[in-house]
């Protein structure tokens, strides 16, 4: 699942030029963009404090999400973390994801996009549990698939970054209009 960690977004914030980041999420395997989003500051003009409180996560499509942030402070040292608050249950989280499990499909790795919302809201759950095993008895000693890493985003701060003219200048379209699309 395409993931926003709460440190990348703190890392915007913590930027001097105050410039959007692209985020581009591409699949390893057959080299498409499965997603794309504009992480920017959002600017309420109604509301001057708004800037230091929300961002806005805009797609190629004209969608858009404007998540609040909150900070809380870490018990040891006097730190302090920054998090993203849930748009559908308004829980503070350390991420939000782009995309839902589909239950309409029928299909248990069929996903579709959303609004950012918090793993529990997007109807998603851990790769550890209800663990796969392998069918038969020679395969369960080998134990359970390895768990897969996090689908963290290619970030660009840059439209003069060479990584970016890499990633766009391939011959696979970009699908991020897909109503669906396997997990």
């Amino acid at each position: 699942m395409p993931v926003i960690p709460a440190w990348l977004v703190r890392s915007n914030f913590d930027d001097p030029r105050r410039i959007p980041y692209l985020l581009v999420w591409k699949d390893e395997r057959d080299d498409v963009i499965k997603e794309a989003v504009r992480l920017a500051r959002y600017v309420d003009t109604h509301d001057s404090n708004a800037i230091h409180n929300h961002v806005e996560l805009k797609r190629p499509d004209g969608s858009f999400t404007v998540l609040r942030i909150v900070w809380r402070m870490l018990p040891r040292n006097g730190g302090r973390v920054l998090l993203l608050v849930c748009s559908y249950c308004r829980a503070p989280r350390r991420h939000v994801y782009g995309w839902e499990w589909d239950s309409f499909s029928g299909w248990s790795n069929r996903v579709r996009q959303i609004c950012w919302q918090c793993r529990s809201c997007a109807r998603l759950r851990y790769s550890s549990e209800g663990g796969y095993l392998r069918p038969g008895t020679l395969f369960r000693a080998l134990g359970n698939l390895p768990r897969p890493e996090s689908w963290l985003p290619y970030v660009f701060t840059s439209i003069d970054d060479p990584r970016l003219d890499e990633l766009l200048h391939q011959n696979r379209p970009y699908r991020g209009g897909d109503a669906r699309q396997e997990a």
